[in-house]
This record gives structure tokens, sequence and C-alpha cells, in this order.
């Protein structure tokens, strides 16, 4: 049996690697926080990975647009820029990521409150930041926000570098493009009916860090950029 055929297209591969990267941060998250976490609520904190399923999946549909859309011109102008400009993309992507997801458990620790960019704003102002952070614990925030991004990008350059070929039948490829689009769509707008989302975040437990477990941090950081904005409108 050839194996090459029982892989998946390269767009949901790059889904799944963004919804495992979450899980990944999350089990972090839950790690660095355990002191907070009572004796008797581990298994009440166990449920903010399956309650977090909707969201993960949404923000990872969001993530893959301009991958999907640069594919769609891949398959009627195969070029290597193409390629090129989707692996920067990617890499980016998987650096921010790491680097907001990182700062998010020590504010977590810190601050007991996800980041979001009115935070991320105070942290460049010494006479804020300093008070919670030291010139240390600052460069090894970096350190470890750079190494899972490396983790991150060898990870993605095993699995996921190759860009799916262009598919030759014009309404094969019409129709995969029409059908993967359909899909993005329900991803995004997801409802498993497992998800309580009240205001911007994910709210099941009356346990207040069960429930930051459960939101992703990069939908909730997002979630504060938009905020943001319509307030200075």
């Amino acid at each position: 049996m050839n194996y090459t055929r029982l892989k998946l297209p390269y767009i949901f591969r790059l889904i799944i690697f963004w919804i495992l990267f979450f899980v990944a941060f999350r089990i972090l998250f839950v790690i660095y926080q355990h002191a907070k976490i009572p004796d008797n609520e581990h298994s009440d904190t166990s449920l903010g990975f399956y309650y977090a399923i909707p969201v993960d999946i949404s923000v990872a549909c969001v993530m893959a647009v301009i991958p999907f859309i640069l594919w769609i011109f891949q398959q009627f102008y195969k070029t290597r820029i193409i390629h090129r400009i989707n692996l920067a993309y990617n890499f980016g992507l998987i650096i921010l990521t790491s680097l907001l997801s990182v700062t998010n458990i020590k504010m977590y620790g810190e601050w007991g409150t996800l980041l979001t960019i009115n935070i991320l704003k105070s942290l460049f102002y010494p006479s804020q930041s300093l008070s919670f952070f030291s010139l240390w614990s600052v460069l090894l925030l970096f350190a470890f926000g750079a190494l899972f991004a490396y983790i991150g990008i060898r990870m993605y350059r095993k699995y996921l570098t190759n860009f799916s070929y262009p598919i030759a039948d014009k309404r094969m490829r019409t129709a995969h493009i029409a059908f993967v689009t359909i899909l993005f769509i329900i991803g995004y707008r997801i409802d498993l009916n497992i998800a309580a989302i009240k205001g911007d975040r994910i709210s099941y437990s009356e346990l207040e860090i069960n429930n930051s477990i459960a939101t992703n941090n990069i939908w909730y950081f997002a979630n504060s950029v938009v905020y943001c904005n319509n307030q200075q409108q």
C-alpha cells in the first residue's frame, strides 16, 4: 500500500498542527499553575481540554486561512515564491504564538489573569514591569518562547513543509476548493454544544482557573486587541 495516499491534505494537517500546539501550551499552563488548582478539582480541570475544542478549532481555521488562500493561488500559478511566502507566514505565526503563550503562562502566575493587549503594553513601562519581572526572568521568558518556537518549527518542517501539488483535473480542483472552503466556514463557526462562552472566554466551572485553562489564550488576546481598537475609535 502506498503510504503517500494515506496522508492528509496539507490544510487539514495544518489545522491539526495548530490544535495540538494549543493543547501543548494548555498542558504547560496546567503544570505551571498546578499549585492554584485544589486537589479535589483536577477532574473538573481536565474538562477544560474538552470545553476548549470548539474555540481551538475555530482559531486554527483562522490561522490557516492565509495558507489556504496561497494554496488556491498555487492551484493556478505554481511558483516557488508561493511556497516561501507560506513558509514565512507559518514560521512567523509559530514564533508569535509561542512568545504570547509563554508570556500568558507567566503573566497568569503573576497577576492571575490571561494576557491582553493592555497587559502586554504595560510590560513596556519599566516602572510597572520591573515590579513583577527581573531582567533575568524576562530573558528566561524569551528563551522559553524561542525554545518552543524552535520545536514548533521543527515539527512543521517535519510534517507540514510540503505544499500539496496542484490538482490537474479542473473539475476536481474546483470541487476541492469549494469543499475545503465550506469546511473552513463550518470550522470557524463550529458549535459542538460543549462551549459555554460568556463574553470573551469559556465559562464552565466555578473555579476561575479552570475557565482560564479552557480559554484559548490567542483567541482571548485577539479579542482584547479588537476591543481596545474599538474603544479608541
